[in-house]
């Protein structure tokens, strides 16, 4: 596979999966960073072998999407230029509810939350039924 094939899988697999910008921002990416490999000595099939599937990239892209609109920014998981081409990446955590691990501590969140609530209720309910009786008594009870 060179290049251009493996531009290509990697923008057919993401078209239409993210907003046109974000696709080429990630298209450029991978461009640039095959570039400077080649440039500082490797041949084409060794960065081609090093990246991997083309398909493997374009899933990892899509599932690790934060809706961040600069994936190669400062935001969220962002890739920083070390010196020559040796990248970096950088790991910050973000809530993404849009994940099935998002989506699951969101419902642990609210599933904690109700028992409180219930735990709450069940002690405050009885004591406001025995508050309410007792001031039921005194308030109307008969005058001697």
């Amino acid at each position: 596979m060179d290049k251009n094939e493996f531009l290509d899988i990697l923008r057919s697999q993401l078209s239409g999966q993210m907003p046109e910008g974000q696709l080429n921002t990630h298209i450029q990416y991978y461009r640039n960073y095959i570039e400077e490999r080649m440039q500082s000595g490797n041949s084409e099939s060794e960065v081609m072998r090093e990246l991997g599937d083309p398909r493997l990239i374009a899933r990892t892209l899509l599932d690790t999407e934060t809706g961040a609109n600069a994936p190669y920014s400062d935001a969220g998981s962002a890739y920083e230029q070390k010196s020559g081409s040796e990248r970096v990446k950088q790991k910050s955590f973000k809530l993404d509810f849009s994940t099935w691990y998002g989506k699951l501590l969101a419902i642990l969140i609210a599933a904690i939350a109700l028992v409180i609530l219930f735990v709450l209720l069940g002690i405050l309910i009885p004591i406001m039924v025995v508050a309410g009786i007792i001031i039921y008594l005194v308030r109307f009870r008969p005058r001697q």
